[in-house]
């Protein structure tokens, strides 16, 4: 009797170890229902008992073999590793499957368990077709390109370097045709633009854009900076942008001119994210009248301090002066997309003219305009000022790609806009929309 009752004892403990009854859980989840290269897939599995001894990920197609796509085995102590299988699938319908089978001597019999969920596999990339001529453009120019992809892409545009410009859908009656303008930016000039189309499940397709770009030079400049400046300036701007100071002014300064512009060009760049997919310029931009240029495009600054180089950077647009408070006037018809605060430019009005380009007017004292109104060509959106880093009164303009700056001098040239842009959208016929009423 006393052997019996060891023996059901035994059996028990095995039972509740070994060949413990609790089947491992498993979930699954899928971004979408079509599946790709590049498609997001998040399975989990785990066991309340032993632990697990093995996790499979498979594609079941509804024809074919299944595949795995990602096998982990969970030896009892120790955990070597995982491998990741691939093969050619056909696309379709097809049934994505989620396995674990854990240590328990029970799982030789019931196998493990499983989860799936219908998908429909689709392993090709949109089409991508460029209708552009070759091109020819400048470091720091707007470059444009026409193509054609699918109406239902996810995300195309151009690529150039770290730099991504998208493509505007909706402004040919073709819904298949976009068009993107780009630039080759002066801070990364050996940039490639590529054309990108990406769908749904992440198959992507790429085509090498066939542009020569010019290099071309830029000024070199050097700025001296005393302490009244720094003082003046410098402890407003850390305060606003919510940076520690070092108390030190030469670093707080190195703090403001790096730091937060950086984080100014971040910030423009998402204020420039969304751009309106109807072209509202009309002509040549406007600049400052009667204004005089302090500084351009592209130029290489060095800042001194006690006879010291102590920072070099970029200067990003025009630095145009006049009289001291001189109306501003809107370089072309555009919807105001930011007013207020924007880091090293101060008081800003940023304005959407369509196909992602956009203008900037920094440093100003007034703005007479708010977000959401649409301005005509000429019309006052502010007074020059020195409000953020700026040394004294005058308006700091910039054009720009989706955030990106670009040369505004090409931009206030009529037969350069028609030439370069222009041309290249009229071979296309355009989507039928009303106009923005100008703002009352």
């Amino acid at each position: 009797m006393r052997t019996v009752l060891l023996v059901v004892i035994l059996l028990a403990l095995l039972l509740a170890t070994v060949a413990e009854p609790l089947a491992p859980a498993v979930e699954l989840d899928v971004a979408g229902a079509t599946v790709g290269r590049g498609t997001t897939i998040t399975a989990r599995a785990t066991d309340r008992g032993r632990g697990l001894a093995a996790f499979e990920l498979r594609l079941v197609p509804s024809t074919g073999t299944p595949v795995v796509l990602e096998r982990k085995i969970f030896p009892q102590r120790s955990w070597l590793g995982s491998g990741v299988g691939n093969a050619t699938l056909d696309e379709g319908p097809a049934t994505l499957e989620a396995w674990a089978r854990d240590h328990s001597w029970l799982a030789l019999v019931r196998g493990g368990t499983t989860v799936s969920q219908p998908v429909t596999l689709d392993l090709t990339p949109p089409r991508l077709d460029v209708l552009t001529d070759r091109q020819t453009t400048r470091v720091g120019s707007t470059a444009s390109v026409v193509y054609r992809t699918d109406p239902e892409t996810r995300r195309d545009g151009v690529q150039v370097g770290l730099l991504f410009f998208p493509g505007t859908a909706g402004y040919f009656a073709d819904p298949a045709l976009r068009v993107a303008l780009y630039t080759i930016s002066p801070t990364d000039p050996e940039g490639i633009p590529t054309l990108i189309a990406a769908d749904e499940a992440g198959n992507e397709r790429t085509l090498r854009i066939d542009v020569e770009v010019r290099e071309r030079p830029f000024r070199e400049r050097t700025l001296d900076l005393n302490d009244d400046f720094l003082e003046r300036k410098i402890p407003p701007l850390l305060e606003e942008a919510g940076l520690r100071s070092a108390d030190d002014l030469v670093q707080d300064y190195l703090l403001v001119n790096r730091d937060l512009r950086e984080r100014t060009e971040l910030r423009l760049r998402e204020i420039c994210r969304e751009s309106m997919p109807r072209l509202h310029w009309d002509g040549a931009f406007l600049p400052l009248p009667n204004a005089a240029p302090l500084a351009l495009f592209g130029d290489r600054r060095a800042y001194r301090h006690g006879g010291q180089i102590i920072d070099h950077q970029m200067h990003l647009g025009y630095d145009l002066a006049s009289l001291r408070g001189a109306p501003v006037p809107a370089a072309n018809t555009g919807r105001v997309v930011h007013t207020g605060p924007l880091g090293i430019y101060g008081q800003t009005v940023v304005l959407d003219h369509g196909l992602g380009l956009f203008t900037v007017y920094g440093h100003l004292r007034a703005i007479d305009v708010t977000v959401g109104a649409v301005v005509t060509r000429a019309q006052e959106i502010g007074k020059t000022g020195e409000t953020g880093l700026a040394g004294g009164d005058h308006l700091h303009f910039s054009t720009a790609i989706h955030g990106v700056h670009v040369d505004p001098v090409e931009w206030w040239d009529g037969r350069w806009i028609r030439d370069h842009v222009m041309a290249r959208l009229d071979g296309h016929a355009t989507a039928s929309a009303p106009a923005p009423a100008p703002a009352s």
